[in-house]
Formats: structure tokens, sequence, C-alpha cells
């Protein structure tokens, strides 16, 4: 079964934004194309450009455009970088000097761009801010020719400390988070950036967090040879993983006492981002233990799949494991954001052939309790995954063949639904009879599920992944479009064409 993505936001929120062109005054565009194309260029209408952009109050997007435009040439130019002569000096210097300082200036208000509240007016500031960090690295001459980090910490650092959380910006970094140069450079600098405290700074410790989300080293990722810069040296990934040790580190120093949020998304990004290069991810047992054991919902369920995670790997025990799955399962958890996780973890569980009977018949009478009080996915979900497990363990057919009771008085369960052990629960005394109640569902997606058990079971477990994915609009599409038997509407039988007798129509008109 394939496993769902674990994202803090939800799944349709992880779109690019698309790329709009920008409105540029024409009288501005002139005004840049003049600069651009004099003999010697005027230091005095560079400057007028960037106290304009210093000045504008509403969106700067299109003078934002022309700076990048203008600054690009110059780059080209070299006009950026003295020309040194064999004495040393320069007859330039005063002009680049100058160019260089406007170039500064407009830097600081693009990182103040980029931090506006505005979708679009951030993308274009943070759009730009790469552009520039492209063309400085490969038109910088030595000794000063290097990958622009600087400008890289700059943009990192308004976007963690950005009081806005997840950062506006940091939707339009995803698709720059996807080089291998900015990826290895930006983990260099998150050594760096880390908050000391996050219980102290909250939102800071959600945006860091956040941009090590989108920091993929995955192995689809590594078979992508994308670069921001194209001069970059080659993406080495051992000393990549290096600094991703020394990050994750610096985090687990810092989570002491984080509110539930926090420790939320830490879990999270652990098990998307990090947990597969780290060195000794042995050291995350006392955490990934103490997140299961003091918390539940979300939190433990994440810690959950941690634990599971260094049993495969790492050889690990925890002897309660089964006991704090079968807690997950409750009614509130149909509201849970990763109730899929939940599924696709306790079918991994659940797999094994030499469970005990009792063990799994527990989690059985749980899901078919739950399925008579569940949203319709679920349901369908929990009816086929408590067919699945029949399949698995046949012994557990003995729950379908239970004889139903003759009258309502005589109609006892022995399983007990407050017991949390799920061995001491008496499930293997019981019947399902919940799945038999099933059958008389409203919704006929899930009254055609529940009849599996009226003949003989199949012999092929179900695909519980597309059922993972599935929505509610999704039934109720799939049944409109089902083809039914017509019925007659008519219950007199027509001799001719003459309507019937009795019939309302005659009652009331008269049809000449």
């Amino acid at each position: 079964m394939k496993r769902p993505k674990l994202t803090e936001q939800e799944p349709d929120e992880q779109k690019e934004p698309a790329v709009k062109r920008f409105k540029v005054p024409p009288e501005l565009q002139q005004k840049a194309n003049d600069f651009l194309n004099a003999k010697k260029l005027n230091v005095k209408v560079l400057n007028e450009l960037v106290e304009l952009l210093e000045k504008e109050e509403g969106d700067a997007s299109g003078v934002m455009h022309v700076l990048e435009v203008v600054f690009k040439n110059l780059f080209k130019r070299n006009c950026m970088q003295p020309e040194l002569e064999e004495n040393g000096s320069s007859p330039k210097a005063a002009t680049v000097a100058k160019f260089e300082e406007l170039y500064e200036k407009t830097w600081v208000r693009l990182l103040q761009c980029l931090n506006s509240g505005s979708k679009e007016q951030s993308g274009a500031a943070l759009r730009v801010c790469m552009e520039l960090i492209a063309i400085e690295a490969r038109h910088t001459k030595p000794p000063l020719k290097s990958w622009p980090t600087r400008r890289l910490e700059s943009i990192l650092r308004t976007m963690i400390e950005s009081d806005v959380t997840p950062p506006v910006a940091l939707q339009h970094f995803q698709q720059y988070a996807r080089c291998f140069d900015v990826i290895e450079e930006s983990y260099k600098l998150l050594l760096t950036l880390t908050p000391k405290k996050f219980k102290d700074t909250p939102n800071a410790a959600l945006n860091y967090l956040a941009i090590i989300n989108l920091l993929d080293l995955g192995k689809n990722m590594i078979k992508t040879s994308q670069r921001h810069v194209e001069d970059a040296q080659e993406f080495d990934y051992m000393s990549t993983r290096k600094v991703v040790n020394k990050v994750w580190k610096r985090v687990m120093k810092a989570i002491s006492g984080i509110d539930e949020k926090v420790h939320r998304q830490v879990l999270i990004v652990l098990l998307e981002r990090i947990m597969s290069h780290l060195n000794d991810p042995i050291m995350l047992t006392d955490f990934l233990m103490d997140s299961l054991q003091q918390f539940d919902g979300p939190i433990a369920l994440l810690a959950l799949q941690g634990i599971f995670t260094l049993m495969q790997q790492q050889n690990i025990t925890y002897p309660d494991v089964y006991e704090k799955l079968y807690s997950m399962f409750y009614p509130r958890m149909f509201f849970n954001k990763y109730k899929a996780r939940l599924f696709y973890l306790a079918d991994i569980f659940l797999t094994s052939t030499h469970l005990p009977e009792n063990l799994v018949a527990a989690f059985v009478k749980r899901l078919a309790r739950l399925a008579l009080q569940s949203p319709t996915k679920d349901a369908l979900i929990m009816i086929h995954f408590i067919c699945n497990l029949l399949l698995r363990h046949t012994g557990l057919q003995r729950l379908i063949r239970a004889t139903p009771a003759a009258s309502a008085v005589e109609i006892t369960d022995p399983y007990d639904a407050t017991e949390t052990d799920p061995v001491k629960s008496k499930a293997i005394n019981s019947s399902l009879w919940e799945i038999m109640l099933l059958q008389k569902h409203a919704i006929p997606e899930i009254a055609n599920a529940a009849r599996f058990i009226n003949s003989s079971l199949p012999t092929q477990e179900v695909e519980l992944g597309p059922l993972l994915d599935m929505k509610e609009c999704d039934i109720f599409d799939a049944e409109v479009k089902k083809q039914v038997k017509q019925f007659a509407l008519a219950y007199e039988r027509p001799n001719s064409l003459a309507l019937p007798q009795n019939d309302m129509v005659t009652k009331y008109w008269s049809i000449c």
C-alpha cells in the first residue's frame, strides 16, 4: 500500500504558484532603457530607480522587475566589480562603489518586500532575489567569485524571522529548493540559523522547520541534476548528509518544553526529510517513546511511525506497541488530519500471520464498531480492512459464523469496548453483527461492501491505497454514474392511449 504523505499543510496546498508577468509603467521602462543605452552610465538615474523602490508603498513588482533587468545588465558588463590595473588602482572604482551601494540598498528593500503579506509582491521579491543570486555568481570575477551564500542567508533569515507562519514567500521558495546547490548551501546556513530555544520563539521554530521540510534529499531528487547556478560544484551527498546530522542535533537540543504544534511539526520533518539521512537514528528512541507515551492524537501517531521505522531498521523492541495502536482507534480519529497514516500503519503492523488471534480479533471488532458511527469514506475503508484481516487470519472467520440471537432480549456481546488491553477484550468470543447491520446502510456502496460475509470470502486482499486517497464526493459521483434498472411507474396496465381510470388528471381536467 502506498504510504500517504505527511504535511502540516493539506496536500492540495502544495501546488507551485504560477509566475505572473509584471506590469511595468511605460515611463519607467523607458527610463531604464535610456539608462542602459547611454554611452556613459548615469549613477543618478539608477539612484532614482532605487529610491522609487524604497518609496513604493503599494505593489512594487514592476519596479523590482526593472531593477532586476538593470542589475543583470550591469553584471554582464562587469560594472559591478572594478577591473584593477597593474598598479592596483581602478579608474572606475568610484562609480563601481556607488553601483554596489545602490545594489545593497536594493537588496534591503527586496528583503522587506519578501516579508510582505501580499503573495504577488512576496513571490516577485523572492524571484528577483534568486535571479540576482544566479547572475551574481555567474559574472563575479576571481578572487571574489563564489556562490553568493550571504544573499541566500539573508533570504533564509528573513523567512525564519517572519511574523507569519508559514512565511508567504515559502511556497515560492519551493521551486528553488529542488536545486542541489540551493539545498547544499541552505543546510550549511541553517546550521547557524537554528533558534536557540524553540519554546521561546515558536514562530521562528515553525518557519525554520518549514524550510527544512522543503529541502528534499530523497532518492527521486538525487537522480536529477538541477542547479540554480550553472557553474555550481558537483553535489556531494555525503558532505551534505554530515551537515544534516549536525543541523538535527541542534534541533534536538532546542526542542525542550515546546508546545504541541511545534512538537507535531518536528515529528513531521523528522519522518519525511531527516530520519533516512541520520548516521545514528537510534538516538531518537527516547524522544519518540516519550512522544508516544505522553501525548495522544497526531503526535502519538507520528511517534508510532518513527518507532516502527526504528523497529524495522534498528531492531529495537517496544512491548506495548499493539496496545498503543489499539488505543488510537476511537471516534474522534475521524477528524484527525493523519487518519490515513493510521490505517497505513495498522495495515503494516497487522500484516504478520503469526499474531495471536485474540489480538487481531480485538482490532476487527474495534473497526467494525467504529464503522457504525463513521463517515462514509472511513466506513468503506474499515469494512475492506476487516475483510483483509479475516483473509490473513482464517481462524477469525468464526466471528462470521456466530449464530444470531433469537430475540433482542438474548443479544449479549462479550466484547468489552472499554478494555484498553486488546488481548483481554474478549473479542474472540464475539461476532460481527456490526457488519450485518451495515448491510442496511443508506449508502449503497457501504451496504454492498458489507455483504462480503454473506458468501465465500474473496481470494485476494483489497488494496487499501486507492481508498485512502478517495473523497466523499467520489463515492457520490460513482453512485450517480451507475446504470440502474428502469421501473414502471404506472400501477394499471394501459389498454390504449387513454388515461387510466380514476386518474387525478381526468378528475380535475377535461381533455378534448
